[in-house]
This record gives C-alpha cells, sequence and structure tokens, in this order.
C-alpha cells in the first residue's frame, strides 16, 4: 500500500504518464492522412457534384416557364442527387475495401449512413406532401426542395463528422462543414423569400458549383503539400 501511494506521488511516474499521453496525441496527429490518400477520386467528384448540381439548378429555372408537370422537376433533381449520392457511397465503399487501416477501432458504416438519409428523404416527403396539397404549385415545389436540400446539408455535415473518425485531416473536411452549413441556410430561406421559389433552383446550382468548383481547384492546386 505504502508503495502505491509512494508511486502516485512520484513526480517521475507522472511525468512519464504525461509523455506517454503526448506521445500518443502526437502519433494521432501525424496519422491524419488528406483524403485523397484514403478515397482516391474524393476531391474529383467536388467538381463532378457541382457540374452536375449546377446544372440541373440552371435548367430547371430555365424550363420553369414552360407548363410542364411537377414530376418531371422531381425526377430530375431525383436522379441528380441519386447520382451524387451513389458516386459518393460508392468512393468511400470501394476505397475501403482492400485499405489497411492502421486504426483497429470500429467505424460506422457509409452504406447505413447513406441509406438513413435516404430513407429520411423520403419519410419526410411523404409526411409534408399532403399538407402542402391545397398550397400555390411554385410555393409548394419550393417547400418540398427546402426540405430535401435540408436533408443534403446534414448529410454533408454529418459526413464531414464521421471523416474525423477515419483521422482525415481537418483542410480535407472543412469543405463538407461549410457545404453543409451554406445549403441548410439556402434550405431555411428559400420558402420564406420570395424570388427564391421562382429563382432558387438556378441561385442554388450557382451556388453548389461555385463551392465544389473552389473546392476542387484549392485542395488539388493551391492547399496540396
Amino acid at each position: 500500500m505504502t508503495d502505491n501511494v509512494d508511486r502516485a506521488d512520484d513526480p517521475s511516474a507522472n511525468g512519464e504518464a504525461d509523455v506517454d499521453r503526448l506521445r500518443t496525441d502526437i502519433e494521432q496527429i501525424k496519422s491524419a492522412m488528406a483524403i485523397e490518400e484514403r478515397y482516391p477520386g474524393q476531391r474529383r467528384l467536388w467538381l463532378v457534384h457541382g457540374v452536375l448540381v449546377g446544372l440541373a439548378g440552371v435548367l430547371t429555372n430555365v424550363v420553369f416557364v414552360y407548363p410542364w408537370p411537377e414530376y418531371v422537376y422531381i425526377l430530375v433533381w431525383a436522379a441528380v442527387f441519386g447520382l451524387v449520392g451513389f458516386t459518393q457511397w460508392q468512393t468511400s465503399v470501394s476505397a475501403g475495401t482492400g485499405f489497411d487501416d492502421p486504426d483497429p477501432e470500429p467505424k460506422p458504416s457509409w452504406t447505413i449512413v447513406f441509406g438513413t438519409l435516404v430513407a429520411g428523404l423520403f419519410v419526410l416527403t411523404s409526411i409534408v406532401d399532403p399538407v402542402l396539397a391545397d398550397v400555390e404549385s411554385v410555393l409548394q415545389g419550393a417547400f418540398f426542395f427546402s426540405v430535401a436540400f435540408t436533408i443534403l446539408g446534414m448529410g454533408y455535415l454529418l459526413v464531414g463528422t464521421i471523416l474525423r473518425s477515419y483521422r482525415i485531416q481537418p483542410i480535407d473536411r472543412y469543405p463538407f462543414y461549410v457545404n453543409g452549413v451554406w445549403i441548410l441556410l439556402f434550405a431555411w430561406l428559400m420558402p420564406f423569400v420570395e424570388w427564391l421559389h421562382y429563382a432558387g433552383y438556378a441561385v442554388f446550382g450557382i451556388l453548389f458549383f461555385l463551392h465544389g468548383a473552389g473546392t476542387y481547384y484549392l485542395l488539388t492546386y493551391r492547399l496540396t503539400d
């Protein structure tokens, strides 16, 4: 018992513990990797997704003047978001196979993450659809896409947070946070700002493209080691 007390009071023992903790922290910092090392092609996806969503947004407003059925717009955006989600999921899952992860800690499943987001989008849109049945079509579209954009923004924030558990360096995680925040802000504004009911799709597409292209340029040509 005396030996334990002396050891607890021994400053050298505490110092060794602090050194070990500091060494562990340093090793964790060193082990942080660029997202391209863990998920090859991820930086390029910023540009690809930016182009896809940007074109969809502008195209939606271009054909907005024609009396097309509402389901046409829904199908266009569903196809775009589906393609974006699929390519993101495929990149995440395919990179996980054959990658020797030095960290033995269990990681979140990307399949479950993306599947949950898709299921959440389906449930929310199904809930609000009967409520908006008697609302003017223009406003109805704004509310519908506001819900979809909300799920998208939450998805980017969630992915950025999960990437931390995969020890992805902060510079590659920050674009996910930024994208998620501005998308949520846009989704909140869209139903309440009248001109966004009409031009919001093109504005969203342009902003998404600028963020994607800017992120790709900075991470590929400016901020790389």
